[in-house]
């Protein structure tokens, strides 16, 4: 465990504790975990730190992200060609691209039938090992093991950390690892958990998509803002997006948490529609349930 002082973006040296918090997954444990908050920036944060080899547990192999699997691939495929994108990320064929925190690599897998020169960086020996098994280019570690290994002449058109950045030690360095290896008109692709969503306040630590202490960083879109700009990037495109079946699970969450309602009846009175309509609203408001921010060189750097 670290113990921090300093906020691990802005640096500030003005954060205190807010509580102590749980895991979601499960929620009748003890409160094992010290939640601090910037005063400056805003940013919400575990203080003490777990190490990642303390974390290591919270990852089994067969976690889910380590799958090596696509489901119906060729379907995926196919669906990809024809909208143009995947998984919110337009189809950058013939350029290079750069996964962190790949997982099992079916992101990549995707990708690289659609012409795009992929590579990953992992730090779960057991999931890189499986991509590599699979025929990907992965790196076993972090980013910034990765450069102190290979260094920077390698750019990359397109860098994607989807659902990872929350859950290292220190964001803003992570990005700036990532802009050092980014092409001059490349972009950088982040999705977060938005903490700011109106689930995440409600809930806390009991709202899914917290995962203490899985994640040890808790975003909103001011902070994850402030992480790139403290990075030397600036932000080329931002939105939020939340999935049907999350916006679900949040719904019938927050009933059982003020009415003691059980998940097994409110999610029967929760239509697909409906919650297809309260999805679409709340990210046409900005404030769905994840981030999504693309960041490119700031121009005082270029």
């Amino acid at each position: 465990m670290q113990q921090l002082t300093n906020c691990p973006v802005c640096n500030s040296k003005n954060i205190s504790f807010r509580n102590t918090v749980g895991n979601c997954e499960s929620p009748k444990e003890p409160l094992n975990w010290s939640f601090f908050g910037c005063d400056d920036c805003g940013l919400g944060f575990l203080n003490p730190q777990p190490t990642w080899a303390e974390l290591v547990p919270y990852y089994p192999p067969d976690y889910l992200c380590y799958n090596t699997h696509v489901e119906d691939e060729e379907r995926v495929v196919e669906e990809a060609k024809r909208q143009g994108e995947h998984r919110h990320i337009s189809i950058p064929a013939g350029k290079r691209l750069l996964d962190v925190g790949c997982g099992g690599g079916s992101f990549l897998q995707v990708l690289k039938k659609l012409g795009v020169e992929v590579k990953g960086v992992e730090p779960g020996e057991s999931a890189a090992a499986a991509a590599r098994d699979s025929g990907l280019d992965v790196f076993t570690g972090t980013l910034e093991e990765y450069i102190a290994q290979n260094g920077t002449d390698e750019k990359f058109d397109v860098i994607t950390c989807s659902h990872v950045l929350m859950a290292t030690p220190s964001p803003a360095q992570t990005l700036d690892c990532m802009r050092q290896l980014l092409a001059p008109d490349g972009y950088i692709w982040v999705a977060v958990p938005n903490a700011d969503c109106e689930s995440a306040r409600l809930l806390g630590w009991r709202w899914h998509s917290a995962y203490f202490p899985r994640n040890i960083i808790q975003f909103t879109p001011k902070t994850l803002s402030k992480a790139g700009e403290v990075a030397g990037l600036e932000i080329r495109r931002q939105s939020t997006y939340s999935f049907p079946e999350a916006v679900a699970f949040s719904l019938c969450l927050r009933w059982r948490n003020r009415w003691f309602v059980p998940h097994k009846i409110s999610s029967r009175l929760l239509s697909q529609n409906y919650v297809k309509r309260a999805a679409q609203e709340l990210d046409s408001r900005g404030e769905g349930e994840a981030i999504l921010m693309e960041f490119c060189h700031a121009k005082s750097r270029d």
